[in-house]
């Protein structure tokens, strides 16, 4: 893979370990306890979806599930951070990148509010060049509206930017907008989950070593 001089980062189970936080306001939706396997076979494609997976596993059908993902993010948004924390080596590989001027983009389907909040909470002294969550003025993964953006906000072809995901979705997303990419394997996936989803075992990692000499 050729250098690259930008970086496109997901969130949930990319950089930030937030399984037990988002199963913790989803429990407190539902009024049940979900275990954080449940939780990350729920997750990927935006709280509503997660909302509507969730009530599919406890088996309910007469559900609004608008008024139950108003009701997930209010209890999110008052404690968006108890458990959550970075995965290994990510603050380090942040600090180097900010340090050698790489722009970095986070894209979450996460609510744009509380993307920001908890990579304000998580990363307090990392500039992201672009942080782009559900709701935030462009359409939700595996759109490519978003990565177009952030090309056209740092002047930098898509040819010169690394993906860098842990689901199919995030695979999806790099696909759909032409940019290499590479999917982590400690995320909200299995390795096999992410491999039945279509992804190259070429680009399956387990973990950022190495990361960083993928950049200019």
């Amino acid at each position: 893979m050729e250098k690259k001089r930008a970086v496109i980062f997901d969130l949930d189970g990319t950089i930030l370990e937030t399984t037990a936080d988002i199963g913790l306001a989803l429990g407190k939706t539902f009024g049940t306890v979900f275990t954080d396997a449940q939780t990350a076979s729920f997750v990927g494609r935006g709280l509503r979806n997660a909302v509507i997976a969730a009530a599919s596993f406890l088996g309910i059908d007469d559900f609004d599930a608008d008024i139950l993902t108003e009701r997930l993010i209010d209890f999110y948004r008052q404690v968006p951070v108890l458990h959550t924390h970075p995965f290994p080596g990510v603050v380090e590989l942040l600090r180097s990148l900010n340090a050698r001027e790489i722009p970095v983009c986070v894209y979450s389907n996460k609510e744009q509010d509380l993307a920001e909040k908890v990579l304000g909470i998580c990363f307090p002294d990392i500039r992201f060049s672009m942080i782009v969550g559900m709701h935030g003025g462009y359409e939700a993964k595996p759109s490519s509206q978003a990565v177009d953006a952030f090309c056209k906000k740092t002047g930098i072809e898509k040819a010169d930017m690394l993906y860098v995901g842990d689901s199919e979705v995030d695979f999806k997303t790099a696909e759909n907008s032409g940019v290499d990419y590479q999917i982590l394997t400690w995320g909200m996936r299995s390795k096999e989950n992410l491999l039945g989803s279509g992804v190259p075992q070429e680009a399956l990692i387990p973990d950022l070593s190495g990361l960083e000499d993928y950049f200019i």
